[in-house]
């Protein structure tokens, strides 16, 4: 049986995590992620009580080319660590995926739009059960920490006033106006403080970028909880000044003893960022689209998303 988890038995899942990812998961991750319709978390039970399979599904309202749409974005794929016959096109586990992607279509997303992070690996063998189509590809940069006497200036914030606002607003609708040919996360101050500030465990450090000499605001840095190495989860800015707030955070590192900073992007975006790292690889995660989808929906989202680390439900 095929059913939805309510949000009092979100709890239910732990076992479950626990077996299959090695670490334990809290319940208000787990509420963080599906609780108050942010997300839906499915399983398939067995006759005798138990969980077999699960699928989540987390919400994310993205611009793809310039349409408001609610994506679905597949999350916490878990099946016991034993299971057989996973990748047969009529398994347990694609009878859960196919229910899950053909029921996508609703009224904030009529094509059924999904995405999702899956590795090399978990993609073939999803494609091989007809429940994954490759659109996209992400890559890492690497960065090496840099001192500028006469560079841009930050703030860091670690909670948002109204002035703060009103510029996060203004430039994510640069940085919406930039990309309006091509498919992207929201990224408001709504988002922003869920995704980051509101996060039950983790602790990001906000940037506020400003011009040197003018003190003008030229956008956000987001960089993930680390030591030496540090992850540049998130940036919100124009185009083109994501260079800038590349170098800013460079800076940044340089001042806090940092030796590494990595941004992992798509394709597309990274390879155009290259010249400014000192690395840039492709990676084992690739991005999925919902094959239920119609082709031309399909064919808008290969290699024209805009994601970063911070796009994902764990980073």
């Amino acid at each position: 049986m095929i059913r939805r988890l309510a949000d009092n038995e979100l709890d239910l899942l732990q076992p479950m995590f626990e077996a299959v990812f090695k670490h334990p998961v809290s319940l208000a991750l787990l509420r963080w992620k599906y609780a108050c319709q942010r997300g839906e978390s499915w399983i398939t039970q067995t006759a005798d009580g138990h969980f077999s399979l699960h699928c989540g599904i987390y919400f994310r309202d993205a611009l793809l080319s310039g349409r408001a749409v609610r994506v679905a974005q597949l999350v916490d794929l878990m099946a016991p660590p034993k299971a057989r016959g996973l990748i047969r096109t009529e398994s347990p586990f694609a009878i859960l995926m196919k229910k899950i992607l053909a029921d996508l279509p609703r009224p904030d997303n009529p094509l059924g739009v999904a995405l999702g992070f899956p590795s090399d690996r978990a993609m073939r063998l999803g494609e091989h059960m007809g429940v994954y189509r490759a659109v996209d590809q992400m890559m890492e940069l690497e960065f090496e920490p840099m001192s500028r006497r006469m560079g841009s200036r930050w703030r860091n914030i670690s909670s948002v006033t109204h002035g703060d606002a009103m510029l996060l607003n203004r430039a994510w609708k640069k940085m919406a106006g930039d990309l309006t040919e091509f498919s992207l996360g929201v990224r408001d101050v709504a988002y922003l403080q869920q995704r980051y500030l509101n996060h039950p465990e983790k602790k990001y450090t906000f940037l506020m970028v400003e011009s040197f000499w003018l003190r003008q605001s030229i956008g956000l840095a987001v960089i993930g909880p680390g030591d030496e190495r540090r992850e540049l989860v998130d940036v919100v800015c124009a185009w083109k000044d994501v260079p800038e707030i590349i170098r800013t955070a460079q800076n940044w590192l340089a001042d806090n003893f940092g030796k590494v900073l990595h941004l992992f992007l798509t394709e597309r975006f990274a390879r155009q960022l290259a010249p400014l790292a000192v690395r840039c690889e492709s990676t084992q995660f690739r991005i999925m689209g919902n094959p239920f989808s119609p082709q031309s929906s399909i064919a808008s989202l290969q290699g024209r998303w805009w994601l970063t680390g911070g796009d994902t439900d764990y980073r």
